[in-house]
């Protein structure tokens, strides 16, 4: 049995949201995109697994990241899945190989723990890269 402490390990299946679209499209990278974008829906065996309720805090960690957003129950999630939409955060988390694949993945393993961190912001998530 996984300690909540350390966390259980899931597969965040992403996809596309009309309502973040919206938001990004008229507000920018503001408060109400991060709290669309930083969500992820989980079922009650999961939340439970790790000893949390509903909107509490989770930390996302994958091989090519990690990001802190809210845990929501999603009575329509199957254990062992979660679902985000695809946003600055499941990019965080997603890794992208160019070799072996024309697009970033859909699916992305990672563990899912209890934190007491505040949510990331989306500053922090944004890269710029100079030009040369």
């Amino acid at each position: 049995m996984t300690s909540p402490e350390n966390g259980i390990l899931l597969t965040i299946v992403t996809h596309e949201d009309v309502h973040l679209a919206i938001v990004k499209l008229r507000d920018g990278w503001s408060d109400a995109y991060q709290k669309k974008a930083a969500v992820v829906r989980l079922s009650r065996a999961d939340l439970e697994k790790v000893g949390l309720k509903d909107n509490a805090r989770v930390e996302l960690t994958s091989p090519a990241g990690a990001v802190v957003v809210t845990a929501k129950l999603d009575t329509m999630c199957e254990a062992g899945l979660g679902f985000m939409p695809s946003s600055l955060y499941t990019n965080r988390l997603g890794s992208y190989e160019p070799s072996s694949s024309t697009l970033p993945g859909k699916h992305i393993g990672a563990r899912v723990m209890p934190t007491e961190k505040h949510i990331t912001a989306v500053s922090d998530l944004i890269v710029r890269r100079n030009r040369a």
